[in-house]
């Protein structure tokens, strides 16, 4: 199952539990996200991420990050996103990108956060994905 696929099914259930007929519209509003955003998700155009992806996950679990190919985040990561909101919607899914493949890598390979191949690890990923660090 794909994300737009999920995103519909769980549209179709929330609105089965409403007494009446709802909108897109009316879901964006409960999930507490744009109805433009709702739109190109559900046509896919783009995925959620950053607050976004983190409201979706309060209201549906962690099966969002599975769906999307995303390692769960730790509660501290999903805050993380919040300094960044208004930066570009391609800067923020890249930054979000990153930390989710350096968490799961570094969950998968069981490194101690501290480590210094952790570290390096985080390094190269951030550089993978056009950043640059330096330090």
């Amino acid at each position: 199952m794909n994300f737009q696929e999920w995103l519909e099914q769980k549209y179709a259930e929330w609105e089965q539990a409403q007494p009446t007929p709802q909108s897109y519209y009316s879901f964006s509003r409960y999930l507490d996200v744009a109805h433009t955003d709702m739109a190109q998700w559900v046509s896919g155009v783009s995925r959620p991420f950053g607050d976004d992806l983190a409201k979706l996950a309060s209201k549906f679990g962690n099966e969002v990050y599975t769906i999307l190919g995303l390692a769960s985040p730790t509660i501290p990561i999903r805050g993380a996103a919040a300094p960044f909101a208004k930066l570009p919607a391609a800067l923020r899914q890249r930054l979000t990108n990153a930390v989710s493949e350096i968490e799961r890598e570094v969950t998968q390979r069981n490194l101690d956060t501290e480590s210094n191949e952790a570290k390096i690890l985080a390094v190269k990923i951030f550089e993978k994905w056009g950043f640059r660090i330096s330090g």
